[in-house]
């Protein structure tokens, strides 16, 4: 990324996310894709890159030893994280399938694979981002009661499920998914379901999840990813949240009382009546079951000690600067 000589910064405001003036004080940057953990980790602790955007858990405790090296969190609030259904095919195109898995899936076991065991680094989550206006324990008895596989195994089979093919896509090189995605894969195993679990790179998922094809012709069923905390603190940024058919984020679920929330909360007066509804909206999720939240973390990041004056959020350039 080259610096634009001809971008003029605002003149006064403290540099933000979103906000601010944004001072470009390199002349470049250069954003290495490096997939192996320990190649990343190598690089960093010999000086040859500034920044690694997200260790593994194992890696930030070798960071910690290194007094050139900083480690801190990417961003002040978590990173919620979702298991997403495809609603235009079967099985998951049947809600009382979707909600079948809900006592199954345990947010702990998601979380903990992605940051490791320390419990402060992760919260349980509902539709929004926790710490933020909207979050609320509206329906969490259906997320942090009592788990149970066999409740689940129950559901599946009160809901019609024979042995129907359940596709799991992920990724192996991207930290979150991928260890997200092998958690489902071993719920769903221990729920002795017909299981195909196709692990690829990020890229290839991406495309993949894209595809509205059945499950004969390539299709898929469930994948699971991660999201900045900006973009699931209201119904403004949350697309998985949105309801609208074949015009929805991928999934594509179909849920008009979804979209009418989703309406009313911008029309609504004031933050009280915005809270209100922002329960009905996850009532409503908890019900329908667009997507499963399975936790939010606090996602850490690392870097040369020399670099300061970094903009919390995620991964941005501008004001950082060498000391």
């Amino acid at each position: 990324y080259a610096r634009n000589p001809d971008y003029q910064p605002v003149a006064s405001g403290t540099p933000s996310l979103t906000a601010g003036p944004k001072v470009a004080y390199f002349d470049r940057v250069e954003w290495h894709i490096i997939t192996d953990p320990a190649t990343a980790s190598a690089a960093l602790q010999n000086g040859e890159i500034d920044w690694s955007e997200q260790p593994p858990p194992e890696i930030q405790q070798l960071f910690r030893r290194n007094r050139q090296i900083t480690v801190e969190p990417i961003d002040r609030l978590k990173n919620p994280s979702i298991l997403r259904f495809n609603h235009l095919i079967p099985p998951f195109n049947d809600k009382k399938m979707r909600q079948a898995l809900l006592p199954a899936v345990n947010q702990e076991d998601y979380m903990t694979a992605i940051v490791g065991p320390d419990p402060q680094l992760w919260s349980q989550m509902g539709v929004f981002t926790p710490d933020t206006p909207l979050a609320t324990d509206a329906g969490m008895e259906a997320l942090a009661g009592p788990r149970s596989l066999a409740k689940a195994k129950q559901l599946l089979k009160e809901a019609g499920y024979t042995n129907q093919l359940i596709r799991l896509i992920g990724p192996t090189d991207i930290l979150a998914p991928a260890a997200m995605t092998q958690v489902a894969g071993d719920m769903l195993r221990r729920l002795d379901v017909n299981l195909d679990f196709v692990l690829t790179d990020w890229g290839s998922v991406v495309q993949r999840r894209a595809s509205r094809e059945s499950l004969e012709k390539g299709g898929w069923s469930i994948f699971l990813t991660a999201f900045a905390s900006f973009e699931m603190a209201d119904p403004a940024g949350n697309s998985p949240l949105r309801g609208h058919g074949n015009a929805a984020w991928f999934g594509w679920p179909s849920i008009p009382k979804l979209e009418e929330l989703r309406d009313a909360w911008f029309e609504a007066p004031d933050m009280d009546m915005q809270k209100k509804l922002a329960r009905e909206i996850q009532l409503t999720v908890l019900d329908e079951v667009p997507y499963i939240p399975v936790g939010a973390y606090t996602s850490m990041t690392s870097f040369r000690r020399n670099l300061t004056n970094r903009v919390p959020g995620f991964a941005l350039f501008w004001n950082m600067r060498r000391a």
